[in-house]
């Protein structure tokens, strides 16, 4: 059996790695350390792969990949995120799709707790102004008492709740699938969208990008926010409207907004959000800590394993088991 990892760039993977020694009893692993230059490559690489594991989301199995991958039974996505992956044509060709939920969930939450700080108190800016030579104060709000709206209240959306209660802040949260439950355990009020986005001093986003959530911030949505409000994403780039954005932010229509996620990645050099002094900007790595990446690295292997095995876990196309039986 093959197993490939066709898109290692930047590399998480090598062949020496212990974390990859599971696999070894089934067959082999290759692995493919360059970035592929097109939809063909990709498929040459994969070709007559029993399992994947996808590193990163430019790779993407959309149908003409898929169906020039008839050997394919199963793709181990890193990460959470599935929108590099056509889910109904995957499993209408039988394809098991499987994630890692949580493995990164403390590490991007403390990630934007520290954007928090880093957009609200204006670090970055009177950082890069010390270092001119430039001795110049900003002003910022003090957080305890302030509003936090988490939007999407999955592993993620929840240690930033926490993380945000034991900061002082009042937190409110709205997500697709409503949990009253798990509001009430973590201590925080459940609220429609609007109203999140009309009461909070700070609004932070934890969806997956899906077709539901593309575009959910447009500009309708950051019209409602108080023009001393901020913005935080730490999830993916399109459930925000890029252009309306950086209008409201060049317009100061909201105060600011700290994005570690963009359309398209990696940022260009001639983007705007690089011009704007109320935007704080990190290249995707709310995830990326030792630990994290140890937790990332090893569960895609974890699940090919148990999928070899016949108890796939992790599933994110559930309706594909029946197809398998």
């Amino acid at each position: 059996m093959r197993v490939v990892i066709p898109d290692n760039y930047p590399p998480v993977y090598q062949n020496d790695q212990p974390v990859l020694a599971p696999l070894r009893p089934f067959g082999s692993v290759e692995i493919f350390s360059t970035r592929f230059a097109t939809p063909a490559e990709l498929i040459e690489r994969c070709q007559g792969a029993r399992c994947l594991i996808n590193v990163r989301s430019y790779a993407v199995f959309d149908v003409p990949v898929l169906d020039a991958l008839p050997d394919l039974e199963m793709i181990s996505i890193l990460g959470t995120g599935t929108d590099n992956v056509d889910l109904d044509a995957a499993t209408e060709r039988g394809i098991v799709v499987t994630n890692t939920p949580g493995v990164s969930a403390v590490s991007v939450a403390e990630a934007t707790i520290g954007l928090l700080f880093a957009v609200t108190r204006r670090l970055p800016l009177m950082d890069r102004r010390l270092r001119a030579g430039v001795w110049q104060h900003e002003i910022g709000p003090e957080l305890r008492g302030r509003t936090l709206g988490v939007v999407g209240l999955g592993a993620i959306g929840s240690e930033v709740a926490t993380l945000g209660r034991g900061l002082g802040l009042r937190v409110i949260a709205w997500s697709f699938r409503r949990d009253p439950e798990r509001a009430a355990r973590l201590g925080i009020e459940l609220v429609e969208l609007d109203d999140l986005l009309r009461q909070a001093d700070v609004v932070s986003l934890h969806l997956r990008n899906s077709p539901q959530a593309a575009g959910l911030i447009s500009a309708r949505e950051l019209a409602l926010m108080k023009p001393t409000a901020y913005l935080i994403n730490t999830a993916r780039g399109a459930i925000v409207d890029q252009s309306a954005l950086v209008d409201a932010l060049r317009e100061r229509r909201i105060a600011g907004a700290a994005l570690d996620v963009f359309v398209p990645e990696p940022l260009p050099a001639d983007s705007p959000f690089l011009t704007l002094d109320n935007v704080v900007v990190t290249p995707h790595v709310a995830a990326v800590t030792y630990e994290a990446q140890a937790r990332l690295a090893q569960m895609p292997v974890d699940n090919i394993v148990a999928f070899l095995q016949g108890h796939p876990e992790h599933v994110v196309n559930p309706a594909v088991l029946s197809k398998r039986v």
